[in-house]
C-alpha cells in the first residue's frame, strides 16, 4: 500500500511542491514500524521492505521534479532529499545507512546546480570582459599585452566595471531573494542555507574579477565600487530585512 500510494501520487500544477506527501508518510511508517518491530525476528523482511520503499521514493522524486511546473526542478530535488537525509538520521535506521548518504550526496548536488543557475553572473558584462581576456591568453597573448589590447584597455575595463554601483548591485540581490523565497518551501526552513551560498558563490567570483585585475592591470588602480565586506553586508540586510 505505502509503495502503491507513492507511485500513484500525482503532483498539483497550481502551487509550489515542497516535502512530498508520501516523504512524510515513510517517515511515520518507519515510526510505527521502528515501535512495532523492535526485537523482531522478522527485522530482515522489515529491512527488505524499507529498501523497496526507499528505492521508490527516490525514483518518484526525480519522476515529479522533472514534471513540475510550478517548483523548479532542483529545488524539488533538494529540499526532497535534505528531509530524507535528516529524517534517516534522527531514525538511525542502519540497513538505509548508504541510502541516508544518497540523499546527502542528492541535496548536496542539487542545491549546488540551484545556486550555479539561478545566481548565475549578477556582473554579467565583468564576466564577459574577462571571458575574452581568458580566450586571448589561451591563444598566447602575454598577460602584460594585455591592456594594450583596444578592447581590453584600462578604459573599457573601467567603463565596464563604473556600470555596477553598490546600489544596483544591491538591488540585484533583492531582487533575486524575493525569487529564491517564492521557490523555496517554509516548511524545510533552507532559505538562509541557499542564500548562504549564494553569498560565497558571489564573493567567489569577486575574487576572481580581483586577481585578474592585478594580474592584467598591476598597478593601475582599478578597483569596484564595492568591497567584499559591501557584499556580506548587502546580504545580510537582505536576509534581515525578510
Amino acid at each position: 500500500m505505502q509503495l502503491q500510494s507513492i507511485q500513484e501520487f500525482k503532483l498539483s500544477k497550481k502551487s509550489k511542491v515542497g516535502i512530498l506527501s508520501f516523504v512524510n508518510s515513510f517517515e511515520e511508517f518507519a515510526r510505527r514500524a521502528e515501535a512495532i518491530f523492535v526485537g523482531s525476528e522478522r527485522r530482515a523482511d522489515l529491512d527488505k521492505a524499507y529498501a523497496r520503499l526507499i528505492i521508490g521514493i527516490f525514483t518518484e522524486i526525480s519522476r515529479i521534479a522533472a514534471d513540475s511546473q510550478k517548483t523548479p526542478r532542483e529545488v524539488v530535488l533538494f529540499e526532497n532529499f535534505h528531509h530524507i537525509f535528516a529524517m534517516l538520521s534522527q531514525l538511525k535506521i542502519t540497513s538505509l545507512d548508504k541510502q541516508k548518504r544518497e540523499a546527502r550526496q542528492h541535496y548536496q548536488e542539487y542545491l549546488q546546480v540551484y545556486v550555479t543557475a539561478y545566481f548565475g553572473q549578477p556582473l554579467d558584462k565583468v564576466h564577459m570582459f574577462f571571458e575574452g581576456i581568458e580566450s586571448k591568453l589561451a591563444v598566447g597573448v602575454r598577460v602584460e599585452e594585455v591592456s594594450y589590447q583596444l578592447q581590453f584597455s584600462k578604459q573599457e575595463l573601467r567603463k565596464v566595471i563604473k556600470e555596477y554601483s553598490g546600489k544596483e548591485v544591491k538591488k540585484g540581490l533583492e531582487h533575486l531573494y524575493k525569487k529564491v523565497e517564492k521557490h523555496l518551501c517554509e516548511e524545510e526552513n533552507l532559505l538562509q542555507v541557499v542564500w548562504h551560498s549564494m553569498q560565497d558563490e558571489f564573493i567567489k567570483q569577486y575574487k576572481y574579477f580581483e586577481s585578474m585585475i592585478s594580474k592584467c592591470y598591476p598597478d593601475s588602480g582599478i578597483v569596484f565600487e564595492f568591497s567584499i565586506e559591501n557584499i556580506l553586508c548587502y546580504f545580510s540586510e537582505i536576509a534581515q530585512q525578510h
